[in-house]
């Protein structure tokens, strides 16, 4: 019997192709981040100084793609409320703590912490943001809405607006 020529090849692209479906399923679909008005607003209302963003890790392992989207909704929000300063000596880095979504609803939680030269620690809380959503909503607009809610709440957090005062 003949061997095809990709024979070889159909094991390991069924794996490649069973890994990157395996971690959809454990992450929600999440657009690009984008600014919102609303944290537009909270941003430059909370009298802060521009800050720059570092790391931000996830306690759990299998949720990296979503501590990753978290840092960069949070970037998009200060850039788009003109305080962000990747060179800032105040720097935010986080570790997403929860992500849970349901067919209606969510849930973000983070840790937050803010450092200033030679890394001493002057914000470090705990936030967490709901949202429920109808049936017929886009559910990744409204997951994403949920991490924009969570940035919000850092924005009007009043220890984070003592922590970088403009």
């Amino acid at each position: 019997m003949p061997r095809l020529p990709f024979a070889g090849l159909v094991p390991p692209a069924a794996l490649a192709l069973a890994a990157l479906l395996g971690g959809c399923a454990q992450s929600p679909a999440l657009p690009s981040s984008q600014s919102t008005t609303d944290n537009f607003q909270k941003a430059r209302a909370a009298g802060i100084r521009p800050v720059a963003v570092g790391d931000f890790s996830a306690r759990a392992d299998d949720r990296a793609v979503e501590a990753r989207y978290l840092r960069d909704t949070l970037v998009t929000e200060l850039q788009g409320a003109g305080v962000f300063d990747a060179a800032s000596g105040a720097v935010v880095q986080g570790q997403l703590v929860d992500a849970s979504f349901q067919r209606q609803a969510g849930s973000v939680a983070a840790r937050f912490t803010v450092t200033v030269a030679g890394g001493r620690v002057v914000y470090d809380r705990e936030l967490r943001a709901n949202a429920t959503w109808d049936a017929g909503a886009d559910a990744a607009r409204e997951r994403s809405a949920v991490y924009s809610k969570l940035v919000g709440l850092l924005f009007t957090d009043p220890g984070f607006r003592n922590a970088v005062p403009r």
